[in-house]
């Protein structure tokens, strides 16, 4: 009978879709179940019958839970902990001690996997978000542009008259550029705060990093920076994009590349592709001071989030929104010696309803 109880007790152990991890009174390992291996996404090992707790700086939040166990003597619900594991992994736990006769055996972890919830709690946010940026740039744009087309269009009849003084000109011309780079700010708001159509067509790869760069010549200009833009390789010569919207978020990425910079006498761009596990990446460093620990990965791209003095903190939303509209991804991370690397990964293959004319997917 007790064999029957003991195998029925593992059985519900083992199909639970909460993770199930037991420790004994020093932190050893006594039982995992498949569950928690899925959950904490580590290596085998390091869960693997025997192994101590304490000794893997990957489980420290579960050591801090078994010492509070030990010390309050009092079970933990729904405590939320944050394990560092290939990105955040968010887990919702409950946890007890095992005791016989009040003396300590042990102690049992029962958790549950709330990265996905969190991370459609941070959609909803980021939609609220949207919303309310929506109806304020609704209310201010025209109080915006009427007056840079204004700016605009004086500054270039004043270029036509003054033809005849090229100091006047090149101050002119200064104007012009500053007040396109106003209009692009007004457009990134736009960008960002209304609905928008992605048109996958087949692209020459070339041709959307020139563009890229294009879009960024006044900044590349005004900062003297280099762009070196590598070969690319015969294997992705052609990328299935759209051109404008992919092009801008790669703009994006350059620009910030220089602008992290800007104390910098000498400004370094490297743009080259490659690939990653079925993806066409197009990658972009720099040599600037590098993502500032502060500011953790998952946090890059949140809106109003930045990492450069004078950003709106919006140019990595909006690039994150324009590759994931392409059904790709986009991380960053520090180089070496010095730096940042931003990689935006887009399918090698084409969406299953592509067709010669333009098909949309929505951003």
């Amino acid at each position: 009978m007790n064999n029957s109880i003991d195998y029925i007790s593992r059985s519900v152990i083992e199909n639970l879709e909460s993770g199930v991890l037991v420790v004994d009174e020093e932190g050893k390992i006594l039982i995992v179940n498949p569950s928690a291996l899925k959950h904490l996404k580590l290596k085998k090992h390091i869960l693997s019958s025997g192994e101590n707790i304490c000794n893997h700086p990957e489980l420290t939040p579960f050591v801090e839970i078994f010492k509070e166990l030990l010390d309050k003597k009092e079970s933990i619900s729904r405590r939320k902990i944050t394990l560092d594991i290939e990105g955040e992994n968010i887990l919702g736990l409950t946890s007890s001690l095992i005791k016989e006769n009040e003396k300590i055996l042990g102690a049992v972890f029962l958790f549950t996997d709330l990265t996905q919830i969190k991370k459609l709690q941070h959609e909803a946010e980021m939609n609220k978000q949207l919303a309310q940026i929506g109806t304020l740039t609704a209310s201010i744009v025209h109080e915006f542009r009427n007056p840079l087309g204004v700016i605009y269009g004086m500054t270039e009849f004043l270029i036509q008259k003054t033809a005849d003084k090229p100091e006047l000109v090149k101050n002119l011309n200064l104007i012009l550029k500053e007040t396109e780079q106003l209009n692009l700010l007004v457009n990134q708001f736009l960008s960002f705060a209304r609905p928008q159509e992605v048109y996958i067509q087949k692209q020459i790869t070339q041709f959307v990093i020139e563009k890229a760069v294009s879009i960024c010549s006044h900044i590349i200009e005004k900062h003297s920076a280099t762009v070196e833009i590598k070969e690319i390789p015969k294997d992705f010569q052609f990328i299935y994009a759209d051109i404008d919207k992919l092009s801008t978020a790669i703009a994006n990425l350059i620009r910030n590349a220089i602008e992290v910079q800007i104390e910098q006498e000498n400004k370094w761009v490297c743009i080259s592709v490659g690939e990653e596990e079925g993806y066409l990446v197009i990658r972009v460093e720099d040599e600037g001071p590098g993502l500032p620990e502060k500011i953790k990965k998952h946090e890059l791209f949140k809106p109003f989030v930045t990492k450069k003095k004078g950003g709106t903190g919006l140019g990595l939303s909006i690039v994150q929104r324009i590759v994931m509209g392409h059904r790709g991804w986009v991380n960053g991370h520090n180089r070496k010696p010095r730096g940042a690397v931003f990689e935006v990964g887009i399918p090698l293959e084409p969406p299953l309803d592509f067709s010669n004319t333009p098909s949309s997917q929505p951003l």
